[in-house]
């Protein structure tokens, strides 16, 4: 990316100038996918519409959302955006669950998609453990049936949505995935790349899915610091 597109004034230029960088680098045959979460409808009457409402992952997945072309899959508080030739494999016909079999997250893994975290490291921005967690069944979560209104074909209907949540009696504990990355990094890489004062990291899903689960058959509670003192998932 050359300097030259940072001269233009304004934060829509520097949006435009990170996507069309990315672009650039995946080609006509590549698919951008970014969060498009919106967890702050969670438990509220707030409608969700996959063409309007707006995400909470920040001013970039806000910005790809909006471009002409993205499909956003269809879960009002789990969702994503995909911009390219992969976009409707990715975000179509999903499942109603945020996270588990036929996600976005899912299908990404299947692909060995890279994840790509500018300026904060993965540690601090990697949700794809909770997918795993779902996939292992840790037996601090459970799944919660959400009946939210939505738009769908035009019209608004309340239909029934999941999310793998904790219980709240465990008083989870979470170390901030740093035992999950260690565990990573002994057996695969993560790239990084210094860009002005701020890093680029990236890492296949593939292979930090594999990672965590070997990780997690072997300590189940290994993405918290700690073993809840309670567990109402005994009783």
């Amino acid at each position: 990316m050359c300097l030259m597109e940072y001269e233009e004034a304004g934060r829509d230029a520097l949006l435009r100038a990170h996507l069309r960088s990315l672009s650039t680098h995946l080609g006509s045959e590549g698919t951008l996918v970014v969060p498009t979460h919106t967890l702050n409808l969670c438990n509220t009457d707030i409608l969700f519409d996959p063409e309007t409402t707006p995400c909470t992952n920040g001013v970039f997945s806000e910005y790809v959302r909006t471009q002409p072309g993205t499909v956003r899959s269809f879960h009002p508080f789990i969702s994503y955006g995909a911009l390219g030739i992969e976009a409707n494999a990715i975000c179509e016909n999903v499942s109603r669950h945020g996270y588990g079999p036929e996600t976005p997250m899912s299908r990404m893994i299947e692909a060995d998609t890279m994840s790509i975290h500018i300026g904060l490291h993965p540690e601090e921005s990697s949700s794809i453990v909770h997918h795993v967690e779902m996939q292992m069944g840790v037996p601090y979560r459970y799944t919660k049936e959400f009946m939210h209104p939505v738009v769908r074909e035009g019209k608004r209907i309340m239909e029934p949505f999941y999310l793998y949540v904790w219980y709240k009696q465990c008083e989870i504990k979470r170390d901030r995935n740093k035992k999950i990355f260690m565990h990573f990094l002994k057996n695969y890489s993560l790239n990084q790349v210094k860009v002005g004062r701020g890093y680029i990291f990236s890492y296949s899903m593939r292979d930090f899915y594999q990672s965590m689960v070997g990780y997690l058959r072997e300590d189940i509670y290994g993405w918290l610091r700690e073993i809840p003192a309670t567990k109402p998932f005994r009783n």
